[in-house]
């Protein structure tokens, strides 16, 4: 085969595998590289102590790495071929294969390209599905049987009542489901829980019935769906879509944790699109999360979205640092302008679980004893935040027009940040001592 960057890129098994390969050849990752004319080979140098044995034939049919990438030929064969094409002078001459290379000629692996995975992918996620269809059943059995018995009647169910139905949803691959069920006992704390938890069982209800209905929708429904139900795509599989370039503002930051998972939610919005973004971490224990994110910092680049109906999360692709001052960002004016938004981001996914929303001309007030929003019409606008942090709003919004960020449920708006004239003050975590801790200038 005749190696040139053409060829590279019809041998690689999809794009993302390439320029994976490219950062490794960039990054200067090769020690001991070396060929007798018919095959190539070499050390490729991971993160920490890892090193990864390489081996290609130059016709292109045998290859050898012992990573564990699922994709074949992986980013180090790639790597060591791109090697071939821009440092051939930097190849030392062989007479000689190692045992290894040989050994690797004779058994050489099998390619895998992304058509290969996709149909095993298919395989695995029909089996799901029908694992999943068959707990739907039974969800829906247990949904209208509360329904019948009455809400009441679950005061005094103790905690091996969820759990029974819990583990089932997890038996059946709806990990997500289970995780709701679980939540319900902290919800039944709350003031006015009896509509609080109708809306809930209703929000599974209207899972089960779209479930069945899974072959007959849309796809980007389907995707809704099963997202829903707890089936995750892989980072790989999503950066694939298409990319969203624009210059990124960090607008709210919320971290919590949820049955010993730490979560991570970190707001974006682009300055020229007006779009938001949700890129989610999460950690284990003492795990620390991937990244650093600063409320207020900007950053310039590309993100691709998750597929759905109405899509928010996302991960970043390609982004550098953005330090210079932000041109005017794209704000919600008024209330009803929200609530409009609201609905028709409702009528595309009815899962929805916090619509982001940045209010402009907004007046903090303290009212019957708490803190609401003012629209610049007067609308009264419900809002959530710790007391200390109403404090914040008060000061802040009390004198003069503020944006404030935040999560609409659709009965009030989780505060996560408000922003003034020259700072973005965080409304979640600990409150800023005398604004020591309000974020960089915009």
């Amino acid at each position: 085969m005749s190696w040139t960057y053409a060829t590279l890129q019809a041998y690689a098994p999809n794009t993302l595998v390439l320029n994976r390969a490219r950062a490794l050849f960039y990054g200067r990752k090769w020690e001991n590289v070396a060929s007798d004319g018919d095959a190539l080979w070499g050390i490729c140098k991971s993160t920490g102590e890892l090193t990864y044995p390489v081996m290609v034939t130059l016709d292109g049919k045998a290859f050898h790495c012992t990573c564990k990438n699922r994709y074949r030929p992986c980013q180090h064969v790639l790597s060591l071929l791109l090697f071939f094409l821009r440092k051939n002078d930097q190849i030392t001459p062989a007479d000689e294969r190692p045992g290894w290379v040989r050994d690797a000629i004779r058994q050489p692996e099998a390619r895998k390209s992304a058509v290969a995975d996709t149909s095993e992918r298919e395989a695995r996620l029909h089996k799901r599905i029908v694992e999943m269809k068959s707990g739907v059943e039974e969800l829906d059995q247990w949904l209208r049987d509360v329904i019948r018995q009455g809400l009441s009647s679950l005061e005094g169910a103790g905690p091996d009542f969820w759990e029974r139905i819990a583990a089932r949803m997890v038996d059946a691959k709806l990990g997500s489901v289970a995780r709701r069920i679980r939540s319900f006992p902290k919800l039944m704390e709350e003031e006015q829980w009896h509509g609080k938890l109708l809306g809930a069982l209703s929000e599974l209800y209207l899972f089960v019935q779209s479930f069945r209905q899974l072959e007959g929708l849309p796809q980007a429904m389907q995707v809704e769906l099963l997202s829903y139900g707890g089936v995750n795509l892989k980072k790989e599989e999503v950066l694939e879509g298409p990319a969203v370039s624009d210059r990124w503002l960090v607008i709210g930051l919320v971290e919590g944790e949820e049955e010993k998972l730490r979560y991570r939610r970190t707001w974006l919005v682009g300055e020229q699109t007006g779009r938001f973004a949700l890129i989610l971490d999460f950690a284990w224990g003492n795990e620390r999360f991937e990244g650093h994110w600063v409320l207020g910092s900007a950053l310039q680049g590309e993100l691709v979205y998750y597929p759905g109906t109405y899509p928010l999360r996302a991960l970043l692709k390609r982004v550098q640092p953005y330090r210079q001052p932000m041109d005017a960002i794209p704000i919600t004016e008024h209330g009803q302008e929200m609530l409009e938004a609201y609905a028709q981001a409702l009528s595309k996914n009815p899962w929805l679980s916090g619509f982001p929303v940045l209010l402009g001309q907004i007046r903090a007030v303290w009212q019957s004893g708490k803190v609401v929003l003012l629209d610049a019409r007067g609308m009264e606008i419900p809002v959530q935040a710790e007391e200390a942090h109403e404090w914040v709003l008060l000061a802040v919004g009390g004198h003069q027009e503020v944006t404030v960020f935040g999560e609409w449920t659709g009965e009030s708006l989780r505060a996560l940040s408000v922003l003034d004239s020259s700072r973005i003050i965080q409304l979640q975590g600990p409150p800023p001592s005398a604004f020591g801790e309000a974020e960089e200038m915009l």
